[in-house]
């Protein structure tokens, strides 16, 4: 069978799938009852046909994504509003620019390491989905309980430069 040839069969799938049924286009939510083409005739949106699944549980997902969005959000502002504020008023940093430099490093290079395994979650996320879901809540603390292991380790490190910030 040719690629040609299956997607002619699938258009007349889903043609045979409308043909009796009030199902509204995802996009604009046009009831779909037997058109004659594979495209919305509301909005022009090209229609197709998938499997889903109903057992797509998003919560351990959901808790991953925000325990490394989060505080990769608020160190990696915390550390260009700490750069922002130094490059603005030097003087209130003066004496302590080394252990600045360094604060500001560490905070950046915790945003970008936060930013990788963000990235890499996102996009393995297919396998993160496919882990029965006890692993699933063991990987979403895991990264819950880690984020705000950041925010600790900068505000002891920011501590301790005793500028009073």
């Amino acid at each position: 069978m040719s690629p040609a040839d299956n997607d002619q069969s699938e258009a007349e799938l889903l043609k045979a799938l409308l043909a009796a049924r009030d199902i509204p286009c995802p996009v604009c939510g046009y009831n779909l009852r037997a058109i004659a083409s594979i495209n919305c005739p509301e909005c022009g949106a090209k229609l197709d046909l998938r499997v889903g699944s109903t057992d797509l549980k998003l919560g351990p997902w959901l808790v991953a994504i925000l325990g490394l969005a989060l505080p990769l959000g608020f160190v990696g502002i915390y550390a260009i509003l700490l750069g922002v504020t130094a490059a603005i008023a030097p003087s209130t940093f003066s004496g302590f620019a080394p252990t600045l430099l360094a604060v500001i490093g560490v905070a950046l290079a915790i945003s970008a390491a936060y930013a990788a395994v963000l990235w890499r979650l996102v996009r393995n996320r297919r396998n993160f989905w496919a882990k029965p879901r006890k692993a699933q809540r063991r990987a979403a603390l895991l990264y819950a309980l880690i984020g705000p292991g950041a925010l600790v380790l900068i505000f002891v490190l920011v501590s301790q430069l005793n500028i009073g910030l």
